[in-house]
């Protein structure tokens, strides 16, 4: 399915429903092979793995998706398009709207209804992810910052403007895990050397992360690993993850369980 304009050029997958490209002035925003879509997972941190949140929300790793239906209409001068899915293993329903402008703009809407079970478990976080070319190397952001922050850890982090390399984002921890991440966030930039690049902006403070490492390159699976961050391999893109909301990090020792 593609939406076109005089200067982009949108396509969606037609077998699951997702952004597989978006064009600019002749310069693809998404690396080939990647496509923008639905993240509820982020690499375990210590306190994760202290409360075993890794095995409590594993369903939420790689949820299946089934794409029920794919609408779309033109209407008021906009494109609408409308993707909705059924998640059986997560007792979950999902839907996604985009609506493009002529200007090649997108405003996403990502809603999920959730058993009352399911939903009691909790999950790590509720966003989107999407992999862009490593040449977008710079953030320009205005939030929370300099360093990472998350709901539990941003008394020291003030709102500010601030301009930062994608390299910059990543922590050495000891043991690699979740790191990079920017809370309060009013826009949020990614760019190449030439200022252009993926705009994000939304109705409410968001957090987002780029990091030169996947989340599965990050992630220790069921059980914590002893890697380090020497041992990581980065993979040669910017890996993006725009949340919504991502849940705290507990407090010193570990989450308690509830």
């Amino acid at each position: 399915l593609i939406l076109s304009g005089e200067i982009f050029r949108l396509e969606f997958n037609k077998a699951d429903g997702f952004i597989s490209r978006y064009n600019v002035n002749g310069a693809d925003l998404f690396s080939v092979g990647s496509s923008l879509r639905p993240n509820f997972w982020r690499a375990g941190t210590d306190n994760d793995y202290g409360a075993k949140l890794q095995n409590k929300f594993s369903a939420w790793k790689n949820p299946v998706m089934k794409l029920n239906s794919l609408k779309h209409e033109v209407k008021d001068g906009m494109a609408y398009v409308t993707a909705s899915y059924s998640m059986l293993d997560v007792d979950a329903s999902l839907s996604i709207e985009y609506v493009v402008n002529n200007a090649g703009a997108v405003k996403v809407t990502q809603k999920m209804s959730v058993g009352a079970e399911r939903a009691s478990k909790g999950m790590y976080r509720f966003g989107m992810r999407v992999e862009m070319p490593g040449t977008y190397n710079t953030l320009e952001y205005y939030g929370r910052g300099p360093m990472e922050n998350y709901a539990d850890r941003q008394h020291a982090a003030t709102v500010g403007l601030y301009r930062q390399s994608v390299a910059e984002q990543f922590y050495p921890y000891i043991r690699p895990q979740e790191t990079g991440t920017r809370g309060g966030l009013r826009w949020w930039e990614v760019l190449n050397i030439g200022g252009n690049g993926l705009h994000f902006s939304s109705d409410a403070e968001f957090y987002a992360s780029a990091l030169e490492y996947s989340i599965e390159t990050l992630d220790d699976g069921s059980a914590k690993d002893n890697r380090h961050p020497a041992d990581l391999v980065k993979n040669g893109m910017t890996n993006i993850c725009i949340d919504k909301v991502q849940m705290g990090l507990g407090c010193i020792d570990s989450w308690r369980s509830l």
